[in-house]
């Protein structure tokens, strides 16, 4: 019970962090949100803790990946603290975790079950979105390492997916995050780069980024009990 009240109040904890960013009192949505991401670590942690069995690599990678999401966040928390010509390399910095994090989500999934090969048939989807994205929001400098990240994105997507079509309790579990982290990190692209031609979207984009993000991390560290 403990488990998964630590989890709702992770995704509680995300919705003071939007309207916090959404008023502008940057200082009091850093706390708050790494009030937030300390949760769903602890749910992580404690989900570990529980099990029946001994920690195998899955778990210990939905670990690792949990553990560089908190890193991420910390860097991307004081994006607001840095003068304007800086925050570009801060973005970086802290995507190098999220990054990796990522990655070991992906490896964990690649671990389950055989791949549907039917599947395959999106990965034309995904550089066209991204192609799509780039030409109402030029990243310029930023372009490569974007593409890199979204390939990354779209390649845990589609791996929850395959997760989710074999069926059981775990590939339930698993699509929901990965939807939710494609809508968070899809308006923070927007809100970081579009916001220019999309001004009346600011108020929205401080939701749709903070509560899909912290309520994925969340649904992730709850499945440390099943792997």
């Amino acid at each position: 019970m403990i488990l998964y009240i630590l989890a709702a109040a992770c995704i509680a904890v995300s919705v003071p962090t939007a309207v916090l960013r959404h008023l502008k009192m940057e200082k009091s949505r850093m706390v708050a949100k790494l009030a937030a991401s300390i949760l769903f670590c602890l749910t992580a942690f404690l989900a570990a803790a529980q099990r029946t069995e001994a920690m195998n690599i899955q778990a210990t990678l939905m670990l690792a990946g949990l553990v560089l999401g908190l890193m991420g966040d910390v860097v991307l928390g004081v994006d607001k603290f840095v003068p304007k010509d800086g925050r570009g390399y801060i973005l970086i910095i802290g995507g190098v975790p999220f990054f990796f994090g990522h990655v070991a989500y992906i490896a964990l999934l690649l671990s389950y079950g055989n791949f549907n090969l039917w599947l395959l048939l999106l990965l034309p989807i995904l550089p066209l979105l991204f192609l799509f994205f780039n030409k109402l929001f030029p990243l310029g400098d930023m372009l490569a390492p974007m593409l890199l990240y979204a390939l990354v994105l779209g390649g845990m997507m589609m791996l929850t997916l395959n997760l989710a079509l074999q069926g059981g309790p775990l590939g339930r579990l698993m699509i929901l995050p990965g939807i939710l982290f494609a809508i968070s990190d899809s308006c923070l692209f927007i809100g970081k780069y579009g916001i220019q031609k999309f001004p009346r979207l600011q108020p929205l984009l401080c939701y749709m980024v903070a509560i899909p993000y912290f309520s994925a991390q969340a649904l992730f560290a709850l499945t440390v009990s099943y792997l």
